[in-house]
């Protein structure tokens, strides 16, 4: 779509269905004359706003050309267009379409690291063979599935993984071949942010339920199976270094301070959405290349780029998804999976910011449709257990102070 230096804007099959998705929304929205808008959308709208302020302004300090503008604006409009599927969900979907949107991300996954978990074991190198002029490093026999990236690969299996076990752990019928899969393909991607983030998330699991007979035993039966395979496991990572103190984890590091120092060096509206590689450029780090668009580091980064006011959109953004969460799981009306649900979006959402300190996947196309879906799919739920207490349909909740949902606009 645009190219601009060494990096480029490209369109892809994902994009091109999510458009179809948020065409067809858009016009459901349009023959309903109404709009719902809920406390998470207005702080993503926010959030979108300085990011956009943000890389404006880096334009008079870092001496960016118009096109390197335009290229930041971009990723930052196809971030507010994956947004956009969120606000699908909640404006289209009902309760009722709950099980099937989940069933239909389940399945999803369950392919993806099926597909995955034969392509560590029979086609190694998988993303060389795919793009022979890529930038991808030597993967060999880890898990890469269709993203060719086995990072990324495992912040997409965390979300489904972490959701089925809150689901298993709040009494809800999960056939145990499901997590079970999923954990294996975790494992194989051999990626040490996706361990830890599946660790952290795990705890986010036992803090909001608390311990759960049906958990353990899972739990059990992954450390029986897991535990004769750990020399395999040790050897398999030993050989892409994953124990060298001098490699990826000391460049961490350093990619840590930049974006600490950027961050202390503008901390009210940061140095520009997607403008990286040219805070760098300006203090001589690291040459123009498409790895230096970006860097490690979560939330951390979201802050270099968008300082204080952009860090606390998005933190009321993230806040707001957790109370709502936190009402379901706490709500004595919800069904075991509706509790599961609850538990596993918060649980998984912690554990992609975990993962991101390590690589920047919370602003990966495939990881935020995941997140913003089944965020959405939270909204349903919290909307039609309102509609129960109310006595009220689903389509039309009481709104009380402190509500989620901000309010339905009707369009004249």
């Amino acid at each position: 779509m645009l190219s601009a230096g060494q990096h480029a804007l490209p369109i892809v099959g994902n994009d091109i269905a999510l458009a179809l998705v948020v065409l067809a929304g858009f016009t459901a929205v349009v023959q309903a004359r109404a709009v719902t808008m809920d406390r998470v959308l207005l702080a993503a709208l926010v959030f979108a706003a300085v990011g956009g302020a943000s890389a404006v302004a880096a334009v008079p300090r870092f001496g960016m050309p118009r096109t390197s503008l335009i290229v930041a604006l971009a990723y930052l409009a196809r971030w507010l267009f994956y947004t956009m599927i969120y606000a699908v969900v909640i404006n289209c979907g009902k309760a009722s379409d709950v099980p099937r949107l989940w069933r239909a991300i389940e399945s999803m996954s369950l392919v993806f690291a099926a597909f995955g978990v034969v392509q560590a074991a029979l086609l190694p190198g998988f993303a060389q063979l795919v793009q022979p002029d890529g930038h991808w490093d030597l993967q060999g026999h880890r898990l890469v599935s269709t993203v060719l990236d086995p990072n990324i690969a495992g912040a997409m299996l965390l979300i489904p993984l972490l959701v089925e076990l809150a689901m298993i752990a709040s009494g809800a019928r999960v056939s145990r071949w499901k997590p079970l899969l999923l954990t294996l393909a975790v494992a194989v991607t051999i990626s040490r942010s996706a361990l830890l983030a599946l660790f952290v998330g795990g705890l986010v699991v036992l803090a909001a339920r608390g311990l759960s007979r049906r958990l353990l035993r899972f739990t059990a039966g992954i450390l029986i199976l897991t535990v004769p395979t750990l020399p395999l496991l040790i050897s398999f990572a030993a050989r892409y270094g994953k124990f060298d103190p001098n490699g990826s984890a000391a460049a961490r590091l350093v990619t840590w301070a930049l974006a600490l120092r950027a961050f202390a060096d503008h901390p009210l509206i940061g140095i520009g959405f997607n403008t990286w590689s040219f805070y760098q450029n300006r203090y001589g780090a690291i040459p123009d290349t498409p790895a230096a668009y970006s860097t490690d580091g979560g939330i951390l980064f979201l802050a270099a780029l968008t300082g204080i006011f952009g860090l606390c959109a998005y933190l009321w953004m993230v806040s707001s998804l957790v109370a709502r969460c936190r009402r379901i799981w706490r709500d004595a009306g919800a069904s075991p999976p509706e509790r599961g649900l609850a538990i596993g979006v918060v649980a998984s959402t912690v554990a992609i910011y975990v993962d991101s300190i390590f690589l920047n996947s919370m602003f990966s196309n495939f990881v935020m449709e995941l997140v913003w879906i089944v965020w959405g799919l939270t909204f349903l739920v919290a909307r039609d257990l309102a509609a129960r207490a109310d006595g009220s349909t689903a389509s039309e909740p009481r709104i009380e102070a402190g509500a989620d949902m901000l309010t339905t606009l009707r369009i004249s």
